[in-house]
């Protein structure tokens, strides 16, 4: 999709020039101005279109408040994982949602819900007005595909709210006068609309072969349908006793190669430091680009991620939680080391970084870089690697793409669908190809189905940890509660913290919601 952000998106609002002569108005429209009744002339403004549907992902429009600092704090601090960094206590409204005492009035409460909602409104205007035009203005082929792809947009900005937010408001067609107000829907509605769009897409969609990097597959598709049936199973409101095996017949079509060819990248950390993107395991990727003469698209999360000593900004840390569950099972990986996706995802003291041969620790070793830093060899210190270039230091705005859907995280959700199911020693295999592959380790040893399910637990961690997961699988799983009380976060609450607040800022707008 990088190619699109060289299209300059049209903003889609009708804008009328009215004058007054005596007592009649004369409504005048400019021939050459844009509306949303005459934008949508020809396959280019289509496309155009689509480029402000996608635009939306991740936040990514409000650069600080969403994209840069919202997102990864709503998503990453709340994980039992993660730790605020030495720069975080200088930001109140990031403690706040550490801390878990954040009211609905909070910034980044009220942005990721406002450009989620953006999405929307322009996946429908895309859906309908692309919908609309004739046989001369776009061929059925182009115009089929452009309304599958803002039909998957649809169901994902449903997706991301109905994950960040206890009710939301479905919008499903164009906002008009009367709809402007709305009321919120219960889970199991909108849960209804998100698995319709996702089945709707997956059936129109083409593979990843066929399309440009960045844009929805049938893939894509299919794995965020049966993500939506996963989470739809662990949530008590919606629940089915179909939706495991409704979610294993999503990902059955990915794993067989019906969906395209997917695979897993045998060097784990190169799926996270930009120098192997939309990679035969990506199933869908946020494309960034480092800035030139023509465009502007870059990211420095790599800052918020990486500790002072590497030269980032100390936004967050981990927790020694996590470190300890990624060292459990020893160093009994095929080249002598830990599970290998420990070193992928963190970055502790260790000999590994210590190594004055091979300098793993962006071109230098832990204690010389703490010793610079800190004064001292920060013995119980962790740093999360993931989403950080080569080198951190003197490396401002960057081109480093986001992958936002795996094939590994395919392969366990897979794995957990067959053991729920009962087909545990079918699972099993799948569980031992992303060890094996991503982490050099053994194939496991257990076989009851809650001993599978533990080990499921265990390789998400291993695999998926600061992927914006954790927290969402500790809810699913019913979990939260106990992650929390063992990580030492005491105001925690299911009950109130499991899903974020509607914004005031809606309530306030909006006479449907109180």
């Amino acid at each position: 999709m990088k190619y699109l952000n060289k299209i300059v998106v049209a903003a889609f609002l009708t804008v009328s020039l009215i004058s007054c002569r005596d007592d009649d108005y004369l409504v005048q429209k400019s021939p050459d101005q844009l509306t949303s009744s005459n934008f949508w002339r020809n396959a280019a403004d289509a496309q155009s279109g689509l480029v402000a549907a996608y635009s939306e992902l991740e936040s990514r429009s409000n650069f600080w408040d969403g994209w840069q600092e919202g997102r990864p704090v709503i998503e990453y601090f709340r994980s039992d994982y993660a730790l605020p960094g030495p720069d975080a206590s200088n930001y109140a409204h990031w403690m706040s949602i550490f801390n878990f005492n954040y009211t609905n009035g909070h910034t980044f409460v009220d942005v990721l819900w406002t450009t989620n909602y953006k999405g929307l409104n322009f996946a429908n205007q895309v859906i309908a007005k692309v919908g609309e035009m004739t046989s001369d203005q776009i061929s059925d082929a182009e115009k089929k595909q452009i309304i599958a792809e803002a039909t998957f947009l649809r169901a994902y900005y449903h997706f991301k709210l109905l994950t960040l937010y206890e009710k939301i408001i479905i919008r499903d067609e164009l906002i008009t006068n009367e709809t402007l107000d709305k009321g919120l829907s219960s889970r199991p509605d909108a849960w209804s609309i998100i698995i319709s769009d996702f089945k709707h897409a997956a059936e129109n969609l083409k593979t990843v072969s066929e399309t440009d990097p960045g844009r929805a597959t049938k893939g894509a598709a299919l794995a965020y349908l049966g993500k939506a049936f996963m989470y739809k199973a662990g949530d008590a409101t919606s629940a089915e006793s179909s939706d495991f095996n409704n979610a294993k017949m999503a990902f059955s079509s990915i794993v067989d190669g019906s969906a395209g060819n997917y695979a897993l990248e045998p060097n784990f950390s190169s799926l996270f430091n930009g120098e192997n993107e939309n990679n035969k395991e990506s199933i869908f990727e946020l494309q960034f680009k480092t800035s030139d003469a023509t465009s502007w698209n870059a990211t420095i999360l790599h800052a918020f991620v990486g500790d002072w000593s590497i030269g980032g900004w100390g936004g967050i840390a981990a927790s020694p939680g996590v470190v300890n569950e990624m060292k459990g099972e020893g160093m009994i990986a095929s080249n002598g080391l830990y599970d290998n996706r420990l070193y992928g995802s963190l970055y502790f003291r260790d000999p590994f970084y210590n190594n004055t041969s091979t300098k793993e620790m962006q071109g230098s070793t832990w204690d010389v870089l703490m010793n610079e830093t800190y004064g001292n060899t920060n013995e119980n210190a962790a740093y999360f690697r993931k989403w950080l270039p080569n080198y951190v230091s003197n490396n401002s705005y960057v081109g480093v793409n986001v992958v936002l859907m795996r094939y590994a995280d395919v392969l366990l959700m897979y794995a957990e669908a067959l053991n729920e199911t009962g087909a545990t020693a079918q699972a099993i295999p799948y569980i031992n190809q992303v060890r094996k592959i991503h982490g050099f380790m053994p194939a496991i040893k257990v076989t009851s189905q809650a001993d599978v399910k533990k080990q499921i637990i265990h390789e998400r961690t291993m695999e998926l940890t600061l992927e914006s997961v954790r927290f969402f699988d500790l809810r699913r799983w019913g979990m939260l509660d106990q992650a929390m009380k063992a990580a030492g976060r005491t105001n925690f609450n299911s009950a109130t913290h499991a899903y974020l607040p509607i914004p005031l800022s809606e309530i306030q707008s909006n006479s449907q919601i109180d």
